[in-house]
């Protein structure tokens, strides 16, 4: 099993980054943020997630262990699989993502194409108590208004990914929603 690549990003192929390995490429399925961040790299380091099946053997990636933790654990729900597990990493911080299934927060969890509202209802109730190890980075709130804002940011035409990075971001003591809304346009610019 692989668990840890280092190498030399080479290219995109169908979003999965080819990580030159001392003259093997392997394609390695990653965020797109991740994704972003390797290209522009002389060499990245990945935690890797193998999953192997009859006609396939996929590598999934990971720039720290709490996203290769999540991922794992998202796994684990009866509904996600890797691709959509892929796509809720890359959502926002493996933190914001820890305050939104502890506090059953469905608007932001749906957010992710291909989560429904079942989905994300069976998510908190599974990983509630699975999550008692997380050692997270942070103890980032998340605010009421937050799917608001994020909802507001896409329709600006910003990729969900930046809209939440853009709003972690955000002073917590700013509470209204418009006001988080110019503050994370302020922290996209």
């Amino acid at each position: 099993m692989i668990s840890y690549l280092t190498g030399k990003p080479l290219f995109e192929i169908d979003a999965a980054l080819t990580l030159d390995v001392r003259g093997t490429g392997y394609q390695i399925f990653v965020t797109e943020q991740t994704l972003t961040w390797s290209l522009m790299q002389s060499e990245v380091s990945l935690f890797i997630h193998s999953i192997i099946r009859e006609n396939a053997f996929d590598l999934y990636g990971f720039e720290t262990k709490n996203e290769l933790y999540f991922f794992k654990k998202l796994l684990g729900v009866s509904g996600i699989g890797p691709r959509s597990a892929l796509a809720m990493i890359g959502l926002a911080s493996t933190d914001t993502l820890y305050q939104a299934i502890v506090h059953d927060n469905l608007d932001f969890l749906t957010s992710v194409p291909g989560i429904g509202k079942k989905t994300a209802e069976r998510m908190c109730v599974e990983l509630r108590d699975k999550l008692k190890d997380y050692a997270g980075e942070t103890e980032k709130v998340i605010h009421d208004g937050d799917t608001d804002v994020i909802d507001a940011l896409v329709a600006l035409g910003y990729s969900p990914a930046k809209a939440y990075a853009a709003l972690n971001e955000v002073d917590e003591t700013i509470t209204a929603t418009n006001e988080r809304i110019k503050a994370a346009l302020n922290n996209i610019n």
